[in-house]
């Protein structure tokens, strides 16, 4: 019995809105810090709290990867933050996979209506020439956005044909 095995990183787009309310806390803890020497030292308990906040908010996560790793009919998804802090999001059995297709492809038409969860592990980006996003819906009540590359496809292609579309 041959085991596939395949595993991928791929670099999630900078969040807009998180970079731009990291920017806000940083200034706040600033300008808190620079009122509290100047004006009253009341002010630099503002300045630790937006410094506390502008690190929750935005330093601690400021660069996301996701590491697709495919093993025997098992795909699993870890989340990494800048480089350092790994954590499993989820541990999907692709036995329980109804499809996965291109984003765009006629194959999912029938299951566009559908009311399920939507989880985004993509890039989040349209033009990347390497990574295509593809759509997964598992087990009736959950909908995945992924960043796969031919390759990896290739491999989950060769074990479950019938539940992936190439087109």
């Amino acid at each position: 019995m041959s085991v596939a095995f395949k595993e991928l990183l791929i670099k999630q787009r900078e969040n807009k809105k998180d970079k731009m309310l990291g920017t806000v806390m940083v200034v706040a803890a600033v300008l808190s810090l620079i009122s509290g020497l100047i004006l009253h030292p009341l002010f630099l308990l503002g300045a630790v709290a937006f410094g506390i906040l502008s690190y929750v908010v935005y330093f601690r996560k400021m660069k996301v990867e996701y590491e697709y790793t495919y093993m025997d009919k098992e795909l699993r998804i870890d989340r990494i933050y800048n480089e350092s802090k790994r954590k499993s999001i989820v541990v999907l059995d692709l036995n329980k996979m109804e499809i996965l297709a291109k984003e765009n492809s006629y194959h999912l038409d029938s299951y566009k209506n559908r009311a399920v969860k939507e989880w985004d592990f993509s890039t989040g980006l349209e033009d990347d020439e390497e990574l295509a996003t593809y759509i997964m819906y598992y087990a009736g009540s959950d909908k995945y956005y992924l960043s796969l590359s031919e390759d990896f496809m290739k491999t989950i292609r060769q074990t479950m044909p019938h539940k992936v579309k190439a087109d």
